[in-house]
């Protein structure tokens, strides 16, 4: 399986966030991050159904961080730190998800997503964010 036979319109998706162009260009900057996240989870070899289930929730979050950003202006923030505090603890929660499962399958993504990036940019580790997680 490849990403883009799952998700054809990937790289559609910072047009799909967009209100403004700053949000498109935003948007393409965090691609990346989601690309090498969703394409980590095909190689573990998860059911098909459930990798589907997590691209839908990423492109969720991507249009959550895109809007939070656009509220704020914030078009100049690090888009790898906005994805990280997106995800971090379980994510920034959406509004329009119908049922506690799909919140529950939301959250479980965002936290897979965190243990993610801080394997592959241990940077985003501060101390006192390793210490908030052993509690």
């Amino acid at each position: 399986m490849m990403l883009r036979e799952l998700s054809p319109d990937f790289d559609e998706w910072p047009e799909r966030w967009m209100g403004i162009e700053e949000d498109r260009v935003y948007g393409k900057k965090l691609l990346p991050y989601f690309e090498a996240f969703l394409n980590e989870l095909i190689a573990e070899g998860l059911a098909r159904r459930t990798i589907k289930r997590y691209i839908d929730h990423a492109c969720l979050l991507g249009g959550i961080i895109i809007k939070k950003v656009d509220i704020f202006a914030d078009y100049k923030s690090d888009p790898l730190d906005t994805l990280y505090k997106a995800v971090y603890a379980g994510g920034i929660m959406p509004d329009d998800l119908d049922s506690d499962d799909a919140l529950m399958a939301f959250e479980r993504m965002c936290r897979k997503f965190e243990k993610f990036l801080e394997r592959t940019h241990p940077r985003l580790v501060s101390p006192k964010r390793s210490a908030a997680h052993a509690k």
